[in-house]
């Protein structure tokens, strides 16, 4: 969801283009989304400041008007997991025990941890059978889980894999502070949004773009690949679902260079490609997708507003969603849910 931000920098943009007081400069605006999902990101954020962020709490939201979507498109053939939905990503499903904030799994959509990339992987995958699991997903909650399920899903991709390492250097005004931090530092360090140091890649395994190359083409961030061809210094893919006449694409090494809004003290610049696996991939980044099965994985829990909603309404039925998760002293199995309630 777009902080209420942009939207203060767009109603100005459009009011100094069209020489008028009006809202957005008279033009007619549509937004889209549905509050129960996740709000703004606010790094190290209070409740307040992430609520406080949301297009609700902007001036301009006064003075829409306001439709109310009552159908649910994409689970339209299961009332009953529909209406599910509905009641978790508003917090109305009974707390466990009295306990805020969390809610009982109904135990047909739980499978045990071991056997989640069963559920959502077949045990032998290649280029040639990939139509079968190109719409299949494990969500997460955190990154680090992310990039253990990738691991192990990418030992069932058959053929040889191939690393391709990075160039890693830091990026300082002081030459005597680049001499603070060795290279073996700097190679061991996966910030959010950069590839790893090491990129392992067979061919058939599915990874996901992390910058705009060619947007004419599809190639946005967030977009998905599959590769088809590996070479010493660079390799081929093919979006995922894109049409038949689509050429294979060539991927090159990119310098990427770390936001500076991580944890890291340093600014860290990365010659990679600029994909990583993506046979995983976190709550956050799965918004607005649908997929024909999802496995969520939740040994850890969700941390915030609409999580746990978004990683159940990815998929069209309740038959196509399972969850990997640990169950409580009573053979319960219990989760945070954390709803907002002040936003819906």
């Amino acid at each position: 969801m777009s902080p209420g931000l942009q939207l203060t920098v767009v109603d100005r943009l459009l009011r100094d283009v069209m020489a008028s007081e009006l809202p957005f400069g008279g033009k007619t605006m549509l937004f889209a989304g549905d509050f129960r999902q996740i709000l703004p990101v606010v790094r190290r954020g209070t409740r307040a400041e992430i609520v406080m962020s949301s297009i609700k709490e902007n001036g301009l939201w006064r003075v829409m008007e306001r439709f109310n979507l009552v159908q649910n498109m994409r689970a339209d053939h299961d009332a009953d997991f529909a209406t599910w939905l509905l009641e978790l990503g508003n917090g109305r499903l009974p707390a466990v025990d009295g306990v805020p904030n969390t809610v009982q799994i109904p135990r047909q959509m739980v499978c045990d941890v071991d056997d989640l990339i069963d559920f959502v992987y077949p045990q032998q995958m290649s280029l040639a059978n990939v139509d079968e699991f190109a719409r299949r997903i494990v969500v997460c909650p955190t990154n680090e889980d992310c990039r253990g399920v990738n691991r192990d899903v990418l030992e069932r991709v058959d053929g040889a894999q191939m690393s391709y390492t990075a160039v890693d250097t830091m990026m300082a005004d002081d030459p005597d502070e680049v001499a603070n931090f060795p290279t073996e530092f700097l190679n061991s360090l996966e910030p959010d949004g950069l590839p790893p140091y090491r990129l392992t890649l067979k061919v058939g395994c599915i990874v996901m773009l992390l910058r705009n190359l060619d947007p004419r083409r599809r190639l946005c961030n967030g977009t998905r690949l599959v590769v088809t061809e590996l070479w010493r210094h660079y390799f081929k893919a093919r979006i995922l679902g894109g049409e038949a006449q689509d050429d294979d694409i060539g991927v090159p090494k990119i310098p990427l260079t770390s936001s500076g809004e991580d944890d890291l003290p340093i600014l860290l610049r990365r010659l990679q490609f600029p994909v990583r696996l993506s046979f995983a991939m976190t709550i956050n980044k799965s918004q607005g997708q649908t997929f024909h099965r999802v496995g969520l994985l939740l040994t850890s829990p969700v941390f915030t507003h609409g999580q746990l909603y978004v990683a159940f309404s990815r998929v069209r039925n309740a038959q196509s969603v399972r969850v990997g998760m640990y169950a409580d002293d009573s053979g319960r199995f219990v989760t945070k849910n954390i709803v907002y309630r002040e936003v819906l």
